[in-house]
C-alpha cells in the first residue's frame, strides 16, 4: 500500500498552501493526526474488510430501513469480492 505523506510540522508548509487548503496550522495538525490514525486502522490490501452494515435502497432509490452487512449469512459476501457504489440519490 502506498503511504501518504503529511508533513509532521506545519512550519514545513508554505503559507500560500495553507490558503489554498483553507486550513489554519491548528486545523492542519488536527486533520493530519486524524488521518494518520484512520490509515493505521485501515486493512491492508488483500486483507478481509471489517464487517459493516449499510441501508439497502429500493429500486427507486428510497430508503427501506433494511440493513445489509458483510457478516449477514444470507448475503454470502464474507470472503468474496464485493463492489460498493457510493453516490448521491438526492
Amino acid at each position: 500500500m502506498a503511504e501518504i505523506s503529511y508533513p509532521a510540522d506545519w512550519r514545513d508548509i508554505p503559507p500560500a498552501q495553507f490558503e489554498s487548503m483553507l486550513l489554519t496550522p491548528a486545523q492542519y495538525t488536527a486533520m493530519r493526526a486524524e488521518r494518520l490514525a484512520r490509515e493505521e486502522a485501515a486493512p491492508e490490501v488483500g486483507q478481509l474488510a471489517p464487517d459493516f452494515a449499510l441501508e439497502r435502497l429500493s429500486a427507486e432509490g428510497k430508503r427501506t430501513g433494511e440493513l445489509v452487512g458483510l457478516s449477514d449469512s444470507f448475503s454470502g459476501a464474507r470472503g468474496r469480492p464485493v463492489g460498493l457504489v457510493f453516490g448521491s440519490y438526492t
